[in-house]
Order: structure tokens, then C-alpha cells, then sequence
């Protein structure tokens, strides 16, 4: 046999075996997507169940780490507890406030968790921007446009915005399936921008603002034992879709529910501006409103893909997984050639 049957010969089984073993593994694969699909209606069904088995993955470097630039405006209030004024910029660096204290309706020396009606309020976990006043924060890296980030955002600022509570009640630190919530929201709206050098800018002009929907949560709420339960992810959005008016009538727990696992914040998408990345946030007052803007972390958005998750080698579905999937693309096209094929 000659050199070219044999090779001939070789190529023939080999692209046999491997369309066999593909057309195996691409029904296993199709059987594999039906799997994943019924996880996720489950899923679904059970958001409860959903956000428990996530747990945060997050490290100080998913937020700010630098105060870049810090011009206090006018307006700035203080602590009414302890007097301080709400003008240390650090207080946005790091995650958002997790319990803040009582407000002298719930003691003082109480640790309190933080929910959409009751936020972070105090001077040691919030820096008010003021009228005509900006606040700049770096990151220790690029926060990156990735694919996989949960409805295409990318970014997440958090202030103290507050759901209004439901007429005639109030929050007194106790069981959130008790306390329901009206359909509008305490907020005190700040425009964003964002960088790569901190030099040139762009501007979310019209929107979405900092200090807005959707208020912070710290914690789920766990319906069994009427006790808080796992953190909730401050790098995981909650679905822009949302807007406080869809929670009128709701519980405080059916909204910490609705925001599946995430923390809350603001979410911004980098899209909107044609960036790939960016590595500084600047907050500025609304010259149109007289509100007083308060912030309280800044925040990457995890995913799949990102700085701290990167594809592995081998991972052709770019899923963060190297497995049978992976594999059943690979021989799909085993022996696909497209230059100088022999």
C-alpha cells in the first residue's frame, strides 16, 4: 500500500471514529441542554431554593479601592446619633454596609440588618457628594463589558435609596414577611460617569443614576425559621427589568426574593457607552436636583469569564467548565480544515 492510500486510509477512519463519537457526543449534548433547561424552570419555581445555593465569591478587589478625588458640595448633613458629617470619601470604598445601627427607634446598640425600607444612614458607612460636589473611586483592575455578566451589566453603585414602607407601618427589625411596601422609593439621583484613564470621559447622561433603585439588602430571609439567612451577592445585579412600582403590595422578604440573590444597587452597563472597560467611576451631583446624593460601595459585576473567573483552557463552550460539552464541539468538527488543508 502506498504512502498516500495509507494516508488516505488513516484519515478515513479517523474521521469516522471521531463523526461517530461526535454524533454520540451531540446527542448527549442536546440531552445534557434538556437537563440544564429543566434546572433552570425548577429554578425558576423555586427562587428561594435558587439564591441559597449560591453563596457571594467576592474579594476586596471587586470594589473601589482608591479615593481619587473628593469634592465635597454644599448640603452636607451630619449623623444626627453622633454628629459626625457625612464627608469621609473612604466610606465608598469596599463592599456595601452589611448592618447598620438602631435609630433610636430600634436601640441605638442594635446591629440591623440592611433592607430596601431601612439603609446603611450613618456617617462611618456612607459620603454624601453635595450640591455641585463629585466623588472619583479607581478600581485595582479593568472592569471589563464581559458576555457573561447577568443582563449585560457590568457595574453597580450603591447609595442609600429606600423603598416607602407601607402605610401606617414601620420597620422595627423584625420578621420581613410582616412589612409590606408602596410602590415608590426614596431616592436622591447622582449622574455617572466612567474612564480608563481617569482623563477622558463618558457620561451616562440619561441614566441610570447612582443613589436610585434598586434599595441595598444584605441578607435572604429564610421563611422556615423567620430568621436571616445567607448573604446576599453585592456583585450579582438584580434585573434591570425592575422598577420600585413593581412591588407595591409586597413584603419586604417577596422583594429581597425578587432580586435573586443579589444585593441590590444600581446597575450600569458599559455597552450603552461602546466601552470594552473602564477602571474610574466619578459621581457628580445632579445640577437639576437638590438632592444629596450618598454612596456607599462601587462594585464589579461576577461572572463567568472575568478577571478572577477566566475560561479555562479547553473550555470551547466558555461555560468556566471543561467537560463532555466541550468535547462534543471539538469532535463535531474534527478534521475541519479551512488554509492550506491537505
Amino acid at each position: 500500500m502506498n504512502i498516500q492510500k495509507r494516508r488516505q486510509r488513516q484519515k478515513f477512519f479517523a474521521s469516522s471514529f471521531f463523526g461517530v463519537l461526535g454524533l454520540f457526543l451531540y446527542r448527549f449534548s442536546d440531552f445534557w441542554r434538556l437537563h440544564q433547561k429543566i434546572s433552570v424552570i425548577v429554578m425558576m419555581v423555586l427562587p428561594v431554593l435558587s439564591a441559597a445555593a449560591r453563596s457571594p465569591d467576592y474579594d476586596p478587589n471587586d470594589f473601589a479601592i482608591e479615593v481619587v478625588e473628593y469634592v465635597e458640595g454644599s448640603g452636607v448633613g451630619t449623623d444626627w446619633i453622633s454628629g459626625d458629617p457625612f464627608n469621609n470619601p473612604d466610606c465608598s470604598l469596599g463592599r456595601p454596609t452589611l448592618e447598620t445601627t438602631g435609630d433610636g427607634w430600634i436601640p441605638v446598640d442594635e446591629n440591623v440588618p440592611i433592607v430596601p425600607v431601612y439603609p446603611a444612614f450613618r456617617a462611618f458607612e456612607l459620603v454624601t457628594i453635595g450640591n455641585s460636589g463629585h466623588l472619583t473611586v479607581k478600581f485595582s483592575h479593568r472592569v471589563a463589558n464581559d458576555k457573561n455578566n447577568p443582563y449585560g451589566i457590568d457595574l453597580i453603585v450603591f447609595g442609600n435609596a429606600c423603598q416607602q414602607i407601607g402605610s401606617g407601618q414601620s420597620w422595627t427589625n423584625g420578621n420581613s414577611e410582616n412589612t409590606t411596601v408602596e410602590g415608590g422609593i426614596f431616592k436622591e439621583p447622582a449622574i455617572v460617569s466612567v474612564s480608563q484613564n481617569g482623563n477622558v470621559w463618558y457620561e451616562f447622561s440619561s441614566g441610570p443614576y447612582a443613589d436610585d433603585f434598586a434599595p441595598t439588602a444584605s441578607y435572604q430571609w429564610d421563611r422556615v425559621n423567620d430568621v436571616w439567612a445567607e448573604e446576599l451577592d453585592p456583585t450579582r445585579p438584580v434585573d434591570p427589568c425592575f422598577c420600585a412600582a413593581d412591588f407595591a403590595g409586597q413584603t419586604v422578604a417577596n422583594m429581597i426574593d425578587a432580586y435573586d440573590g443579589s444585593s441590590g444597587g444600581t446597575g450600569f452597563d458599559l455597552e450603552e457607552l461602546g466601552l470594552d472597560w473602564i477602571m474610574y467611576v466619578r459621581i457628580q451631583d445632579n445640577p437639576g436636583s437638590s438632592a444629596t446624593t450618598e454612596i456607599d460601595a462601587v462594585a464589579d459585576v461576577s461572572c463567568c469569564g472575568d478577571y478572577k473567573h477566566p475560561f479555562p483552557i479547553g473550555d470551547l463552550t466558555e461555560d468556566c467548565r471543561v467537560n463532555l460539552l466541550d468535547f462534543a464541539v471539538l469532535s463535531e468538527h474534527w478534521l475541519v480544515c479551512t488554509w492550506d488543508c491537505p
